[in-house]
């Protein structure tokens, strides 16, 4: 539970204007089943297994105990063993309140993996299907690799590092249930894209369907221009703060005063930024609420309007930044609630928004090295 605390207070994830809704519907199109609290591919494997062998002879509340149980037997086993990059409970241990088929159940679902729209105290009971029992195995909620007889004791030999075997069947699971997402274009590719780029929009994408790359370059440009909105809104709080002579964050106006003029460059010296035709992105998001929609334009707008000037000197832009935290936030607002003000830490989504590509490169990571395996 502390790394997931610990993951929403980090600069990037906090929607303090109200624009997690297009963030997240763009991280949707271009990830699904992706999420910010997910960490390595070999989850979607082991999870399934895990409840395969909670079921039977078990169903409901006596299931779901079964399977915590195995949960947590695998977390601390994984942890003893020293596999704890992207280890769920890497701190808390067999402690851990929150348990990774919590956090997969989602993408089990989006990969038909679990093949049921079903919570697990309403998973059925099975027995044990001999290798040739096609029906009972054809009416088995989960499809998945069989486990092998030695699971769960043999998980520390592995760790985390996917077979042959488990990388292409997720690869495949990926690829038929997420057509026309990056991920599944990354995926079907006869030789993985380098991943190592900070940017989704930084991949070699030249082979990609144009509606693809039309999708990803709404989504740099909207991180692009949103960004310069973070930061305008860190700015004037780092103002407030100084005004209440608050003193453990050391001089935080000038600090985003500086981000927010290198931000300008980066914003005019983009080729399409300043031109950019929103209507695209408005399609794809009919039921975006008309406030969100009026923020955005607005805001890009005044930015467009103002040319390569500073936006902390826009009235215009910083009453724009102040009414739209207010609407979001009400009475929580930093601009006019001094107790919120002390605590800030110098920071509050202030980082551009990356789409959860941390998250799904480690997973394409994760398959990619599995797939390695097999022409090794």
């Amino acid at each position: 539970m502390r790394e997931l605390v610990a993951l929403f207070s980090e600069p990037g994830t906090l929607d303090n204007l109200g624009i997690g809704q297009i963030r997240d519907g763009l991280a949707d199109l271009l990830f699904p089943g992706i999420s910010t609290v997910q960490t390595r591919a070999r989850y979607l494997v082991l999870i399934p297994w895990t409840f395969q062998r909670a079921a039977l002879g078990k169903s409901g509340a006596a299931l779901v105990k079964a399977a915590d149980r195995e949960q947590r037997e695998i977390l601390l086993a994984l942890r003893e063993a020293g596999h704890t990059q992207g280890l769920i409970g890497r701190v808390a241990g067999a402690a851990e309140r929150v348990l990774p088929s919590t956090i997969y159940w989602n993408a089990l679902q989006t990969y038909k993996i679990l093949r049921q729209d079903t919570r697990p105290q309403h998973l059925p009971q099975t027995r044990k299907a001999a290798s040739n029992d096609d029906e009972i195995r054809d009416g088995l909620p989960w499809s998945t690799l069989p486990p092998p007889e030695s699971f769960p004791t043999d998980v520390t030999e592995q760790g985390f590092d996917l077979s042959a075997a488990e990388a292409n069947w997720l690869r495949e699971r990926m690829v038929v249930t997420c057509e026309g997402s990056l991920l599944a274009h990354l995926l079907s590719q006869p030789t993985m894209a380098d991943l190592d780029v900070h940017n989704l929009w930084d991949l070699d994408l030249d082979a990609a369907p144009q509606k693809l790359r039309d999708l990803v370059e709404d989504t740099e440009l909207f991180s692009l221009a949103l960004h310069g909105a973070a930061l305008l809104y860190n700015f004037m709080v780092g103002e407030a703060y100084e005004r209440h002579e608050l003193t453990s964050v050391e001089a935080p106006a000038q600090h985003y005063r500086e981000e927010l003029e290198q931000w300008s460059a980066r914003y005019w010296n983009h080729p399409l930024a300043p031109t950019w035709d929103r209507s695209r992105l408005w399609r794809r998001f009919p039921a975006i609420p008309s406030r969100t929609q009026q923020f955005v334009e607005t805001w890009i707008d005044g930015v467009n309007a103002l040319g390569a000037g500073a936006p902390t000197d826009s009235v215009e832009l910083r009453r724009l930044i102040g009414d739209r935290e207010f609407q979001n936030k009400g009475a929580q607002s930093r601009l006019t609630n001094e107790k919120q003000l002390r605590l800030w830490q110098g920071a509050s989504g202030a980082g551009r928004l990356q789409f959860r590509w941390p998250q799904a490169s480690q997973i394409l990571s994760d398959i990619s090295e599995g797939l390695n395996h097999a022409g090794a």
